[in-house]
């Protein structure tokens, strides 16, 4: 057995990492919960559901249009098999490809849902401004994840929902927020932190030109592996916002969008601890993988869990409280979300280790089924229990999710599924080791001022 002091996931390093990453993502969060709360407040339940939709759209068009290239920068900048201006140059190959296409997908939309887009009001052409941008701020945000620059990806990745907020408020003050300036403003956010992100990587690893064919196929043929399984996940957070507006109706829509952003809100620690926990794997060798994934696992579930327990208690005052009275009935559907947030924190870490190994693929499996499991629980339970139905039905997905993404990381580790999902009274070393280390900082920071 790894005593504390010698386990990676104990290190001075890895938590000061974590800790740096999650201040970040608290702060990405935190505004992103402010914008949220703008957009509710300003538009209500059913404006809401509609800059929800065109939101998860952008994200859909994203997901499919980016070949992966993020997902594969990370992976071979992280193994120095490509270098920063390399994978920058494969980013605008696939940021131009992707601009075709969304075009003729805008172009389709134009003649297909013309009419109906325009009572709506929604500039949905602007998808050619959003999915171009996102592609390259996720490219340039991988080149430093990748380089374990974490410093400079959190401020990247701060800027993001920093820039979103600017300008909806900004709209808020100067006019006042509707569908259509609100779906102007969210779209044109994404320009600022795109320049950003060029800025901090430095001209010597700006592209000079478009990539190679085989660099290219390199990175998209690994990319779409890995984006597969991102992109079946994203359909299962985002799926049922349609299903929602089939079955239920624009504000369900609006209400459930509550609950899934509060949700979210509980993945703070288990992405914190991904995003470093990712790189480090994949740079390191499998002994040391296996050792450290269970102990990072168990403790983010743990963790996570207490937070979800904390805010089941509070919510049926804060969100009427936050987001005023027309949206009480947000609050079960994010009550019935909390037990699946809680096992995908889990399933968060977990597929770190999978892609670490380089078996994308299997999570793209267990990302399937567990889409599968979605749409039947929806298709069942949102007739009968309408946004709730919806809820329950995530929360039964994602439990799924965790109990196949634990064989499958036994399967690759050999290790025991209750080491990596059930916590340890042993494991209280590593929070004291983590606070001594704080402390030290704190101490060694005072010291030289």
């Amino acid at each position: 057995m790894t005593r504390p002091s010698d386990s990676p996931a104990a290190s001075g390093g890895f938590l000061f990492n974590v800790n740096l990453v999650f201040v970040a993502t608290v702060a990405a969060s935190g505004l992103g919960f402010v914008t949220a709360v703008l957009l509710a407040r300003t538009l209500g339940p059913e404006g809401r559901g509609v800059t929800a939709l065109y939101q998860a759209a952008v994200s859909l068009g994203f997901a499919f249009l980016s070949l992966g290239i993020a997902t594969a920068i990370v992976y071979y900048v992280a193994r120095r098999d490509f270098s920063g201006r390399q994978a920058m140059e494969a980013g605008l190959s696939v940021t131009l490809l992707a601009t075709a296409i969304a075009g003729l997908g805008v172009a389709i939309a134009a003649l297909a849902f013309g009419g109906r887009l325009a009572d709506q009001d929604i500039p949905y052409w602007l998808v050619l401004v959003a999915i171009p941008a996102l592609v390259q701020f996720r490219a340039a945000e991988a080149v430093l994840r990748a380089q374990a620059r974490f410093g400079a990806m959190n401020l990247l990745e701060v800027s993001l929902p920093l820039s979103i907020l600017g300008c909806l408020g900004a709209v808020e003050l100067a006019s006042g927020l509707t569908i259509h300036r609100a779906v102007v403003a969210w779209s044109l956010a994404f320009l600022p932190p795109v320049l950003l992100g060029y800025a901090l990587l430095g001209p010597t690893q700006w592209p000079r030109r478009l990539a190679g064919r085989d660099l290219l196929w390199q990175a998209t043929r690994f990319g779409t592996q890995g984006q597969l399984s991102n992109l079946v996940q994203l359909l299962n957070y985002r799926l049922d916002s349609y299903l929602v507006l089939l079955l239920v109706n624009a504000s369900g829509v609006g209400l459930y969008a509550v609950g899934v952003s509060l949700s979210e809100g509980m993945w703070l620690i288990a992405n914190s601890v991904s995003v470093v926990l990712l790189t480090s794997l994949t740079a390191s060798d499998d002994a040391n993988a296996a050792r450290m994934t269970p102990i990072v696992c168990r403790n983010t579930l743990l963790v996570t869990a207490g937070a979800a327990i904390a805010a089941a208690a509070v919510s049926p005052f804060a969100i009427p409280l936050i987001f005023t009275r027309q949206f009480d009935d947000a609050v079960l559907p994010f009550l019935w979300l909390l037990p699946g947030t809680v096992a995908l924190a889990g399933t968060k870490i977990l597929a770190a280790y999978v892609f670490s190994r380089g078996r994308p693929l299997i999570n793209a499996q267990i990302a399937f089924v567990t889409l599968v499991v979605t749409v039947t629980a929806d298709l069942i339970l949102i007739p009968l229990f309408e946004v709730a139905g919806a809820a329950a039905a995530s929360s039964l997905a994602y439990c799924c999710s965790l109990a196949l993404s634990a064989i499958a990381y036994r399967r690759l580790s050999g290790g025991s599924i209750a080491e990596a999902l059930l916590p340890r009274i042993s494991d209280a070393s590593y929070y004291i080791d983590g606070l001594h280390s704080v402390l030290g900082r704190v101490r060694r920071s005072e010291a030289r001022t």
